[in-house]
């Protein structure tokens, strides 16, 4: 039953994310189902970790329902989130079909059934698009499809084994160029801004251990195969292979509370030839740790040991980062003060570059890192819900970063001549490429949420980020202030609505300027303020609406890649 409630509750959420679409959508690798956008800011809690890992104080374009992305956790240990919300009835099957402003069809399907007893399947299907030409700029459009397949079985005795495919089609119109400055011909249009088409196969396979008992073995493993590749020469192959053994014993202490030890090991190959070049890189990770908890105190002690090798990096390394982690509670648990120190390195996929900006073009191994390395993270902050109303988060992160990567070069087809005459790769306008700089980022966050007779809630955020780059003169595209208002109420039992405020400011860019030099240029700040309102006809069926961008604000994502201002979307939500 839980887990027919989780599923249904993340395609609901999935279905209010569409609904906020606007002009450039992505959709996730694995399908959940859930909606990745690159057009819109939001704030959104991740749900707490067992080891309360450090969550990205950076703006990720890849995980929004919003224009972009603010991570902040759930408030934790409390979990008041879930208490007196609305429990969402399981059903087998889920469809949602609307229509945008722009002939924007919207369509979403989710299936999830027992085939037998211990066998478990579920189908997702997922297609948004534009029909109608963006022309605000050069005419653009997007079209974005998805599948996924999933079976989970829990017959072997002891383990949970699940496992699936998926496959994502996702096309982009590159159109860089404000036609009312640089006129350009229809010709010119489709040899500078042309269409971009992002294809990825994929299959994951899983095990892990379903026994909770102490003095036992406990075993996880997972195998995940990827292939992504584009319309211009760029692919990647990846596999990862993860396992994790742990062992759960009393040695001292309340025996409703053991400790744990284990050792986590993780191994990823990544073959990757942006524009034709290939490269071969490997990367592994050990990560031994203990763990202990009680009533008041939870704490995670451990390391990180990870290599790094490959064709076209400078070096081979080895470096040990750590993975420290803990919480103190008091007051029955509704304060928890919490601090963590981590680092360690991540492989700089294809794959989630392009996912979080569609307009980047790699041409060559030099402009792609392989590697983000984080010498150095600390976290620290306080979780609270003594007002039974009111949860409430304040924190710290420090984040130093060896090779911070940034979005920070829009290019021009005459800029771009020297580089692609020897490639076959056409010479996109500005199109963005990878530069990178070592970086110290401190951010200041801030949740809060209130909630009031079971029909009026309110979610506030805030951040404030320094980051100062060694080398360049701004964080290029990163906001340094952040704020989101929220707001949800059910008039009765039908009819509900809801309103977003939408801020971020002081974001920089460097612009072509006069005889080939670059310009650095504050971007508009993002007023961004959608409304909406669900109306349940029966308990099968809710009409939705949603107004985006009330305000009719054009503000660019990127360099000469402005949102559309306002759009209306309805629909229709099926279950049954």
């Amino acid at each position: 039953m839980k887990k027919y409630i989780l599923l249904i509750v993340t395609a609901t959420l999935a279905i209010q994310t569409f609904a906020q679409h606007d002009e450039q959508v992505t959709v996730e690798g694995k399908y959940r189902p859930k909606v990745n956008k690159v057009n819109k800011l939001t704030l959104e809690p991740e749900t707490p970790q067992p080891f309360y890992e450090l969550p990205s104080t950076e703006i990720s374009l890849k995980d929004a329902d919003r224009k972009f992305a603010l991570n902040l956790e759930k408030i934790a240990p409390t979990a008041f989130a879930a208490k007196n919300d609305k429990l969402v009835i399981p059903t087998k099957n889920f469809l949602m079909a609307g229509i945008g402003t722009r002939l924007s069809p919207i369509f979403l399907y989710k299936h999830n059934s027992m085939l037998t007893k211990t066998l478990g399947l579920g189908v997702g299907i997922k297609h948004n698009s534009s029909w109608l030409n963006i022309k605000d700029y050069a005419p653009s459009g997007f079209m974005n499809n998805a599948f996924d397949i999933n079976l989970t079985t829990s017959k072997f005795d002891g383990f949970q084994v699940d496992g699936g495919v998926y496959y994502k089609h996702d096309v982009y119109h590159y159109y860089g160029v404000n036609l009312a400055e640089t006129p350009l011909t229809d010709e010119q249009i489709e040899r500078y801004c042309p269409r971009q088409t992002y294809n990825t196969v994929g299959a994951r396979i899983g095990l892990a251990s379903t026994s909770t008992r102490t003095g036992e073995m406990s075993h996880s493993g997972s195998l995940d195969y990827q292939y992504t590749f584009d319309a211009f020469y760029s692919k990647e192959h990846f596999v990862g292979i993860d396992y994790g053994l742990g062992y759960t014993q009393n040695w001292w202490g309340n025996k409703s509370q053991p400790q744990k030890m284990g050792v986590d090991l993780s191994f990823q190959y990544d073959g990757c030839a942006p524009a034709g070049f290939f490269e071969n890189r490997i990367l592994f990770k050990i990560n031994p740790f203990f763990e202990m908890k009680d009533e008041f105190y939870r704490l995670h002690l451990g390391f990180w040991l990870d290599g790094v090798s490959g064709e076209e990096l400078d070096d081979s390394f080895f470096a040990i980062r750590p993975d420290l982690s803990g919480s103190l509670f008091v007051l029955d648990k509704k304060l928890e003060f919490y601090a963590g120190l981590k680092g360690g390195r991540k492989l700089m996929r294809f794959s989630e570059i392009i996912e979080e900006n569609p307009f980047v073009n790699i041409i060559s191994h030099d402009e792609m890192q392989v590697v983000r390395n984080e010498k150095l993270c600390f976290e620290g902050g306080v979780r609270t819900n003594i007002v039974e109303i009111i949860d409430l988060h304040l924190g710290v992160r420090y984040r130093h970063v060896g090779n911070d990567a940034f979005y920070g070069f829009g290019y021009n087809p005459g800029q771009l001549y020297d580089l692609f005459q020897y490639i076959q790769v056409p010479d996109i306008h500005n199109s963005y490429m990878l530069i990178y700089d070592e970086t110290k980022t401190v951010s200041v966050l801030a949740d809060l949420r209130i909630k009031l007779r079971n029909s009026l809630t309110a979610d506030l955020g805030f951040a404030y980020n320094n980051c100062a780059p060694t080398v360049e003169n701004y964080a290029w595209y990163r906001p340094t202030t952040e704020a989101k208002l929220k707001l949800t109420y059910d008039y009765d039992d039908e009819l509900s609505f809801n309103a977003s405020w939408l801020y971020q400011g002081g974001r920089y860019t460097k612009a072509p300027g006069e005889n080939g030099a670059w310009d650095v240029q504050k971007m508009k700040n993002v007023f961004d303020l959608s409304i909406g309102a669900d109306y349940r006809v029966n308990e099968q069926i809710t009409a939705f609406a949603l107004i985006d961008n009330l305000a009719c604000q054009k503000y660019q994502l990127y360099y000469n890649y402005p949102v559309t201002g306002i759009q209306l979307f309805a629909g229709v939500k099926l279950r049954f």
